[in-house]
């Protein structure tokens, strides 16, 4: 029993251990193999960096900081015009993260056009406070292209073009949040690999250690033996099952047991052990 209960012990152990490699592995060798960043890092960057007039871009904003910083972002994009909300997202990995602020957005104001055929749009650089500190991010200059010349508006029938770019990435599931899920998953499949595995030895284990049954003289003289210490109604009763059991097999000392269980005055612990260690005596010999 000790020996299975050591088996189940070591496989809940092994199993813990498993679990906690299949978190590391997922992670990539564990939280502390990325270190913090010694210093905040901000870039801007527009996306792309020439269009034409009404085209949409992709302004973003990357900051990568200390997991334990606060990082907010004040940015104005004017002349621009943005078509959607900005979605900031959070990627983290030891002490680093990196916070990103994109936004879509297109150039339809006035400050566009002209009679050049391109304008040089220069935006107000973004504020960015992290971690108590504010930083600067200058935007590259922007490029923006008439879509009519001359000789467009000369023509009867104007070239018609459209926006084949295509719109933002989105998730119906956030990517980290289905990584942690993951990695959850495959601790518990890890875990439980393990058990089943310790589950499965500890049933080999009791199939190969099973004592085999006692016969029925063992099983007598088992009990016969087990009762020299107890009551003198326990010893007549071995003695009676051990005459029994040895009926034809050894008459004479099926006698010399029957007649030791029902003497008088009630059998010994002596008279008991010295009878068994004979039928053992004979047991063994091969008489029986």
């Amino acid at each position: 029993m000790g020996s299975v209960r050591g088996i189940w012990i070591g496989a809940v152990v092994l199993a813990a251990g498993a679990a906690v490699v299949a978190i590391v592995i997922a992670h990539g060798g564990g939280a502390g193999s990325v270190a913090p960043p010694t210093t905040s890092s901000v870039t801007a960057s527009l996306a792309p960096g020439a269009v034409e007039f009404g085209d949409a871009l992709t302004a973003t904003v990357s900051v990568l900081a200390d997991r334990n910083d606060t990082v907010v972002v004040h940015q104005n994009l004017y002349p621009l015009t943005a078509l959607g909300a900005t979605r900031v997202t959070n990627a983290a990995r030891g002490r680093a993260r990196v916070v990103t602020y994109t936004t879509r957005a297109t150039c339809i104001d006035e400050t566009c056009t002209g009679t050049a055929r391109s304008q040089r749009i220069r935006l107000q650089p973004a504020r960015v406070e992290v971690g108590g500190r504010t930083e600067t991010a200058r935007w590259p200059v922007l490029v923006v292209h008439s879509r009519v010349s001359a000789a467009d508006v000369a023509q009867a029938l104007p070239p018609v073009r459209s926006d084949a770019t295509p719109p933002p990435v989105s998730y119906r599931v956030s990517p980290h949040s289905l990584a942690r899920t993951l990695e959850i998953v495959a601790a518990v499949l890890a875990a439980a690999g393990v058990l089943v595995a310790g589950w499965s030895a500890a049933a080999l284990y009791r199939r190969f250690t099973k004592p085999e049954p006692l016969t029925g003289l063992e099983r007598a003289i088992a009990l016969a033996r087990e009762a020299e210490g107890r009551p003198a109604p326990d010893r007549r009763r071995a003695l009676g099952l051990l005459a029994d059991t040895l009926g034809s097999q050894n008459p004479k000392l099926a006698d010399a047991a029957d007649e030791l269980a029902w003497s008088a005055p009630a059998p010994t612990t002596d008279a008991v052990g010295e009878l068994v260690t004979e039928v053992e005596h004979e047991v063994n010999g091969g008489s029986l």
